[in-house]
């Protein structure tokens, strides 16, 4: 993702197998898209490596909000590059933690209930016109 002109994402590192059958995706796309991919994205280092007898994965460094990891088990090479385009559109954003209730004080008004009704009835006053041309 691009923020103010600064891409976010800063590397990308592929861990997969030579022989296993998850990796399978993996292994296509690095063979068929990687050179592509990486020449449409020249701001990203792109780093593929062995990890023998381990299913795929992919981590993502971005600039300032740490990483990202997915897994890329058993994925076709279609699949493994949405993902990657996934991660090169996206930040990891960090998730807010609340430490204090919604309303904090209660309300002026009373407590609101369901089916509460007025103790008295209103009476509705119209006043018409005030501003316009008239007579």
């Amino acid at each position: 993702m691009c923020s103010r002109g600064v891409w976010q994402l800063r590397t990308l590192l592929l861990k997969y197998c030579d022989y296993g059958g998850s990796s399978q995706g993996v292994r296509d796309w690095i063979s068929t898209q990687l050179a592509p991919f990486a020449k449409a994205n020249p701001q990203i280092e792109i780093i593929a490596s062995r990890q023998p007898g381990r299913h795929p994965h992919v981590k993502a460094r971005y600039l300032a909000d740490g990483d990202k990891a997915l897994s890329l088990k058993g994925l076709s090479w279609q699949q493994v590059s949405m993902r990657l385009q996934f991660l090169r559109d996206s930040r990891p954003v960090r998730l807010r933690k609340w430490d204090k209730p919604f309303r904090s004080t209660p309300s002026i008004q009373g407590e609101w209930q369901l089916g509460q009704q007025l103790a008295a009835e209103h009476r509705v006053i119209r006043v018409s016109g005030g501003g316009g041309g008239g007579s």
